[in-house]
């Protein structure tokens, strides 16, 4: 089916159902496997495009490439800023499935691969850990503001109760990656990096699958490391990164405060930036950043590579 010929379908999902457009008129299914079966046969065969709705749009999208489908998962913020470039206010249900469709025959979305067994458990454990992380830091906050020693042991009980679950996750972060043998791979040549640990190598594989087969732009932007301009006539704003995976922009920065400290090649990059160069600390810290990001991404492209970073 080549571009001319392919038919678009956009799916609302919410967490009950699925909402399309028939022939121009509303209908609704169920979000579950049977809904899914009745929305292929009501409307047969064409490129599915759904947004992502929190992990409410997974089982859908997977039953319909399990079912020789094409399926895309596109973000939603793309999506609502087309429909207010179209001039489209109101949202409802049928309307946005109205639009995704609108949006999918625009920008015509590459279909979407369905991640292993092993990638889909891979995440679900790096995001409980980070969940647990969350928690630990709320935890820690209470206990200097607890009322009293009743409260105090409440407190330092749950403690040592997450402690012990985020030392179980890791474990079996590390078994599952070990499990595989090209996750396993591409963890020893993203560890050569000073400044990546066991928690960056298992986000970066959990949240950016694409490693080793990005170019340093792509890997830049997937993370959100990408200065975008911001220029105008005679005005040239300053630029800045936007957009990417919050979640590996949060394990990078982790180690970035690490590289520069204990990788010589990064601290020097960074003094560099601060000292000779007059650039703020908070910039320099995100280029370093992208470097961590670029290099993984060519340690893994090029194993046999000797990465200097």
């Amino acid at each position: 089916m080549n571009h001319e010929e392919r038919v678009y379908c956009g799916v609302d999902v919410s967490k009950d159902h699925l909402d399309v457009l028939v022939k121009g008129r509303p209908a609704q299914f169920e979000n579950t496997a049977k809904g899914v079966r009745s929305m292929v046969a009501r409307i047969g065969k064409a490129h599915y495009v759904l947004e992502s709705t929190g992990g409410y749009e997974r089982m859908a999208a997977w039953l319909l490439m399990d079912a020789g489908l094409a399926a895309s998962i596109v973000n939603p913020s793309r999506v609502r800023h087309y429909a207010l470039g179209m001039g489209q206010l109101a949202k409802t249900d049928p309307i946005d499935a109205g639009v995704i469709t609108e949006f999918a025959r625009a920008t015509r979305p590459e279909p979407s691969e369905k991640p292993s067994k092993t990638q889909r458990l891979l995440v679900a454990l790096v995001d409980r850990r980070q969940q647990l992380m969350d928690m630990r830091t709320a935890e820690s906050n209470r206990l200097e503001t607890a009322a009293g020693p009743e409260f105090r042991k409440m407190v330092e009980k749950h403690l040592r109760w997450i402690e012990k679950e985020i030392e179980a996750l890791e474990k079996r972060i590390d078994e599952t990656v070990r499990a595989d043998e090209s996750m396993e791979a591409k963890a020893r040549c993203i560890r050569r990096i000073q400044g990546l640990g066991a928690v960056c190598t298992a986000t970066l594989l959990a949240h950016l699958p694409e490693i080793g087969t990005l170019s340093r732009q792509e890997a830049a932007a997937l993370t959100g490391l990408a200065p975008y301009n911001r220029d105008s006539g005679k005005s040239s704003k300053q630029r800045h990164i936007c957009g990417g995976r919050r979640r590996l922009r949060a394990c990078l920065y982790m180690g970035a405060i690490s590289a520069i400290q204990h990788n010589p090649h990064l601290k020097e990059f960074y003094r560099r930036l601060v000292e000779e160069n007059h650039r703020p600390k908070k910039v320099a810290l995100t280029a370093v950043m992208r470097k961590l990001v670029i290099a993984a991404n060519s340690a893994v492209k090029n194993p046999d590579f000797c990465v200097v970073v």
